[in-house]
């Protein structure tokens, strides 16, 4: 029963991502783009099981959505993917999760100079500006994760909801 669950909570958060891309499409992707589904990326924090529904969502999300297609999933997948799983390396250590979030946040936020170098060369935007907005925006959805799921883990155990 725990591996329905757990796969059932990351097929839910990989949909929830996905709807969140759709809805905010027009500033999800793009040289200048806060995407509003990443903040689900602070569920990491809590429980390192939610991993998988963040790649699934990114890479289904930029499947179905992004411009610059096929290569803009493999940028996506890398960067969440590689994100997330160094921030999981790092956190193993912390037990803080204040901590922990700030991490998250770090890892996926200075991730994006691979998406920057992808525009960079794709769409022939200036690198170093690019990488600025992107960590801008990465970093405001970071931060409505972490208030978010703050807020939600006063009420419901976050990180215990898959185990």
């Amino acid at each position: 029963m725990k591996n329905i669950r757990l796969l059932t909570i990351n097929a839910i958060l990989a949909a929830i991502y996905i709807l969140l891309t759709m809805m905010f499409a027009s500033f999800s992707f793009g040289a200048i783009q806060i995407r509003i589904a990443t903040a689900l990326y602070q569920l990491v924090a809590y429980n390192k099981k939610y991993f998988w529904g963040m790649v699934l969502g990114v890479t289904i999300a930029n499947i179905l959505f992004s411009p610059l297609g096929l290569l803009d999933v493999l940028v996506g997948w890398g960067v969440t993917g590689l994100g997330l799983a160094l921030a999981i390396l790092i956190n193993r250590r912390i037990k803080n999760l204040n901590l922990r979030a700030l991490v998250i946040g770090l890892c996926v936020s200075f991730g994006m100079v691979f998406v920057a170098l992808e525009l960079h060369y794709v769409a022939k935007v200036p690198f170093l500006i690019t990488y600025g907005y992107l960590i801008a925006g990465q970093a405001a959805a970071q931060i409505i994760g972490y208030i978010l799921f703050r807020i939600m883990n006063t009420k419901i155990k976050i990180q215990h909801l898959v185990d």
